[in-house]
């Protein structure tokens, strides 16, 4: 019973997200509700099964999987050069500073795993659900938490090899 409990406080989270009028997505889920009648967690859930769909059985599922990787990241990162954020504690220059580091790790991230797969790509052709789970890669890495992918690569990878070469220099 304890795992139900768990898995209805996530379904709540997450349509208590999808009504929240701050986010980027708010007008999008709001018009989908308005044209399907459903609300916004099963148009959620239709769109992540769709999505699923298209990059598994899709000839297009490299284009489905760099369009879920590039189009909310390039929102989210014009909108900060906009107008920077005030949502944070301290004043709105520390703020900005900080959301466009966290956009920079992600494109950092997104483009070393474009060079990976050039290098990579008859191989990676071959494997059953690679555009998937890169998909759901990228999502990890944009996603709007402290500790996502591109925060995780960075902190762990990038960062301690660079300091490794700055202190030996």
């Amino acid at each position: 019973m304890a795992s139900a409990t768990k898995i209805q406080l996530v379904m709540d989270i997450i349509d208590g997200a999808l009504y929240d009028k701050s986010k980027p997505w708010d007008g999008a889920f709001g018009r989908a509700e308005a044209l399907t009648g459903l609300p916004r967690f099963k148009v959620l859930m239709c769109v992540v099964l769709l999505t699923s769909v298209l990059l598994v059985y899709g000839a297009s599922a490299e284009v489905v999987s760099n369009a879920i990787g590039l189009v909310y990241p390039a929102v989210a990162t014009i909108s900060l050069i906009v107008s920077p954020p005030m949502w944070r504690k301290y004043d709105r220059v520390s703020a900005a500073t900080e959301a466009l580091n966290e956009k920079f790790t992600y494109w950092m991230t997104f483009t070393a795993l474009l060079i990976l797969e050039s290098l990579c790509r008859p191989v990676l052709r071959i494997l059953p659900l690679y555009q998937m789970c890169r998909t759901w890669f990228f999502i990890w890495c944009f996603a709007p938490i402290r500790d996502n992918g591109s925060a995780y690569i960075y902190d762990a990878i990038i960062r301690p090899r660079f300091e490794l070469s700055v202190d030996s220099d």
